[in-house]
């Protein structure tokens, strides 16, 4: 076997090594995100009159622990398989018209109420006891069973924690 006939040999074992190479950087430089979140009682006072009992709320938080950066849209409060509720992670911005009048119609792209997050990057949602649409269904009028949040291209995100938070908000009495 002489060198013509085994250079194309190590050509091909080369092509394939450069192609387990880039396939392995690619799966290690996805973005990856880590959903949770803590219940925490607001003791300021001028928040709360009573100081026994401080009103919760829940802080959900997302860290991009990926390399590549990732676009979140919606916040998504899950009731069953066929039914949940979404609603922006930013609040919308009034869209004026050319005489600046406040637009009926807004845009609603994703770069206007959605997040984005860089490599290492938090991002913090909070939901207070008061808000009741956040954790309560007026449709099914029921509880929400858990959180998740959106992506752009529609991947879910289920919150760790949300259903313990989710009862304690909902038990807490003034």
């Amino acid at each position: 076997m002489g060198f013509e006939n085994a250079l194309p040999w190590l050509a091909l074992l080369i092509s394939g090594i450069s192609l387990l190479v880039s396939g392995y950087s690619i799966y290690r430089d996805r973005s990856r995100v880590k959903v949770f979140c803590k219940v925490v009682y607001d003791c300021s006072r001028d928040q709360s009159e009573n100081l026994d009992n401080p009103p919760p709320f829940l802080r959900i938080y997302v860290v991009n622990t990926g390399k590549r950066p990732i676009f979140l849209s919606n916040l998504c409060g899950y009731i069953s398989r066929k039914s949940a509720h979404s609603w922006a992670l930013k609040d919308e911005p009034i869209a004026y018209d050319e005489n600046g009048i406040p637009s009926v119609v807004s845009s609603g792209f994703v770069h206007n109420v959605g997040v984005r997050l860089n490599d290492g990057e938090i991002y913090e949602y909070r939901i207070k006891h008061d808000d009741y649409t956040k954790w309560y269904s007026t449709e099914s009028d029921s509880l929400f069973r858990k959180y998740y949040l959106t992506d752009v291209l529609g991947k879910k995100y289920f919150v760790k924690g949300s259903k313990v938070g989710i009862k304690t908000l909902s038990e807490y009495q003034t």
